[in-house]
């Protein structure tokens, strides 16, 4: 019965981790507003329907949609509280006011004249990658070479935060969305909380220091300095979260997209062809891959008054589970959504980067190096290719998607 098809909701496993398509469509067919019992979440798989909860953050909140429900042991909290560490994520997981506040912060230090002159700086990295990429021989995963190392140095030369620490960073990320997963021994436990007080203390270095020792050019000092009337400006441990969701977003979701997209691309070799020819064409391709799989798949919300959705009652309380990358592909939007498409016009309806009150902040800088990625991609590597017998290695998430391990060649 199209009921109990939540009960077959599994994201994190094969084959819906490769591919969740198939069935997110029969979703969006027979129950397109359903439980998934597993996760405690309505899935919500029509673009109709999640783009007016999107819109309608009074009965759809964010608010501490991102707060794990898990019990952490007294001694592993402990650990985290004296690091200052917590859930809060600006941004993320508040409504208005307080997200407008926040948003209006970021907002100076993310303005379109800013991120537009990054580029020359973003192209001389994305060279310095293709340079090394270039004297590779045999099979190559360009996720370690290029779609990982670009945005990642992005955000930390953004932040300040020196080269070297890179690797470090990017564990450290990880580690949050590690602890609260289940089946863990407490022994793993207290250990990820160590290293995320670790993670908080050096956050909280790199603001104190921008406080004594502002930086031109540099996104921490300009938040320090951003002055709204009639707001309060951020504090110390607002920066500390703050800087954790940028460093975490800045570099997620533009790796995600960067792999996509050369995963798709090299998929249809014909679409591929057609961007070497003409590199204009790239920015409408970016578009027609956050349609057809965004590295944003999903998002969740709390509702805050009982609703109906696609004829189905939704009690107050109960946490959605917004499937972008199920709208995205909603055949009563897009003609032949199943179809990868760079030339296709609709492609800019797409959801991949949420809508309205929490349409993502840095969504220009991630199709700016995307952008810059795969121009540079089809200059200098035009005969590129996917490893025949090499899938792409997706992590389980049930929020973000993207090849963690992707195996590529060229003729040399």
């Amino acid at each position: 019965m199209a009921d109990t098809l939540g009960l077959d909701f599994r994201p994190l496993e094969r084959p819906q981790l490769d591919d969740p398509h198939p069935f997110l469509a029969r979703l969006r067919r027979e129950a397109p507003v359903v439980l998934a019992p597993a996760f405690h979440l309505w899935l919500i798989t029509r673009y109709q329907d999640v783009l007016s909860i999107l819109r309608d953050p009074r009965r759809f909140s964010s608010q501490d949609i991102l707060r794990s429900p898990m019990q952490l042991p007294a001694d592993v909290n402990g650990v985290l509280e004296e690091a200052g560490f917590t859930q809060d994520y600006p941004l993320l997981g508040d409504d208005p006011p307080a997200h407008t506040r926040v948003r209006g912060f970021v907002g100076k230090a993310f303005s379109a004249p800013r991120m537009a002159a990054l580029a020359p700086r973003i192209q001389q990295i994305a060279d310095e990658y293709l340079d090394v990429l270039e004297r590779q021989t045999g099979p190559t995963d360009i996720v370690a070479r290029l779609t990982y190392p670009l945005p990642m140095r992005v955000a930390t030369e953004l932040l300040g935060i020196p080269k070297e620490d890179m690797d470090r960073i990017k564990k450290w990320c990880e580690e949050p969305v590690l602890l609260f997963n289940s089946g863990q021994t407490h022994e793993q436990q207290l250990e990820r909380a160590q290293r995320i007080a670790s993670y908080w203390r050096y956050l909280r270095n790199l603001v104190e220091d921008r406080r004594l020792h502002p930086r031109p050019d540099d996104i921490l000092t300009t938040l320090i300095e951003a002055r709204i009337e009639g707001e309060k400006p951020l504090d110390t441990r607002e920066m500390v979260n703050l800087a954790s969701v940028l460093v975490f977003a800045a570099q997620e979701t533009t790796t995600n997209l960067m792999g996509l997209a050369v995963f798709h691309l090299l998929s249809y070799p014909e679409s591929w062809r057609a961007l070497c020819e003409d590199p204009s064409r790239v920015p409408q391709a970016i578009e027609e891959v956050l349609r057809y799989d965004a590295p944003a798949s999903a998002m969740m919300r709390s509702v805050q008054e009982d609703v109906t959705l696609s004829g189905t009652a939704v009690p107050k309380g109960s946490r959605l589970l917004l499937l972008f990358n199920s709208a995205n592909r909603d055949e009563d939007v897009f003609e032949r959504a199943d179809r990868f498409d760079i030339a296709r016009e609709s492609a800019a309806k797409h959801l991949g980067f949420g809508h309205g009150t929490h349409f993502c902040v840095g969504a220009p800088l991630a199709r700016l190096q995307a952008r810059i990625a795969l121009e540079t991609l089809t200059r200098r590597l035009p005969t590129l290719r996917l490893v025949p017998g090499e899938p792409p290695v997706y992590l389980p998430n049930l929020l973000n998607r993207g090849p963690q391990r992707l195996m590529v060649a060229w003729q040399s």
